[in-house]
């Protein structure tokens, strides 16, 4: 997972790499290090949906390239991707895989991306309904991903104007795939602190039995004052940290949880590590999630 300030905006994603320990770990940091990189460089004047395409275009072939290099420690890696791009009251989203974005607004949640799955796909082509798509075998083959293929098609939204109050939940399917829309939803309805949210979502994965890395990132977009040449107030989204000079009300959490699993092909690879709950920036000390969530630790 990244969050950062780029030359665009303010720059959020979360990747979830397959193929192995290694493979899998690798492809992750290579997505998230190859869209930082293109989009930190990119010419504004672009179009946004140009310079997202362009950006994981390239990625993509740096992947692919080492994927299909021999190493059979890195043999068909591939990650998830979904990035949201923040720049003023416009928030593009662009996606491949099974990584979600949701947009809370007035008491409704919103699914922003759909998953590039084989049972998606049948959901789509009236095969399967939505709810046999979940424990469907083919719920977690990923049919678009970075690195799986030359050539790659990624899904772009735009959100324009971003109002007051809006939420945006990054979340891989170690989330998503446990925990149904009207959940997530039932827990942003329930208004709670928004440091708590990330941790609530966590604790009803794990205990429904989630097995897959869970990343949970969510953002609020709420009033921040300053008073600098007549402007009384503007709407920033919340994050610790000053920007430009201007301090942004509210905070990010992000809590990412990694829990072991075998690579199986054509299945979408979660990789171990050791949980962690972190706040932005980055120099606020980790915390053990298991830990927060009253959970025995590893």
């Amino acid at each position: 997972m990244y969050t950062a300030r780029v030359g665009l905006g303010q720059l959020h994603i979360v990747a979830d790499g397959m193929g192995g320990h290694k493979g899998g770990a690798l492809a992750a940091q290579m997505t998230i290090d190859g869209l930082r990189r293109d989009l930190d460089q990119a010419p504004p004047a672009t179009p946004v949906a140009h310079l997202l395409r362009q950006a994981f275009e390239r990625t993509n072939q740096d992947v692919y390239r080492i994927a299909h290099s021999g190493d059979p420690e890195t043999q068909g890696m591939g990650s998830t991707a979904v990035l949201l791009l923040i720049s003023d009251r416009t928030a593009h989203i662009a996606h491949v895989g099974d990584s979600r974005a949701y947009l809370y607004r007035k008491g409704r949640l919103r699914r922003m991306t759909t998953d590039h799955t084989r049972a998606q796909r049948m959901v789509e082509a009236a095969i399967l309904t939505p709810e046999q798509a979940l424990d469907h075998p083919s719920a977690s083959v990923l049919e678009r991903a970075v690195g799986i293929k030359p050539a790659i098609e990624v899904d772009i939204t735009r959100i324009h104007p971003v109002k007051k109050g809006d939420g945006i939940l990054l979340c891989t399917d170690g989330l998503s795939g446990c925990v149904s829309d009207g959940e997530i939803e039932d827990i942003l309805r329930g208004a709670p602190p928004i440091q708590e949210i990330p941790k609530r979502l966590i604790e009803i994965a794990l205990r429904k039995g989630s097995k897959d890395n869970i990343t949970v990132q969510y953002l609020q977009y709420g009033e921040s004052k300053r008073r600098s040449r007549g402007i009384a107030s503007i709407l920033r989204w919340a994050v610790v940290a000053a920007v430009a000079g201007a301090l942004l009300a509210g905070l990010i959490y992000f809590l990412i949880v990694k829990s072991p699993k075998n690579a199986s092909p054509g299945l979408s690879n979660r990789n171990g590590a050791s949980p962690a709950i972190s706040t932005l920036p980055s120099f606020v000390p980790a915390l053990n999630s298991r830990q927060a969530l009253g959970l025995p630790k590893y």
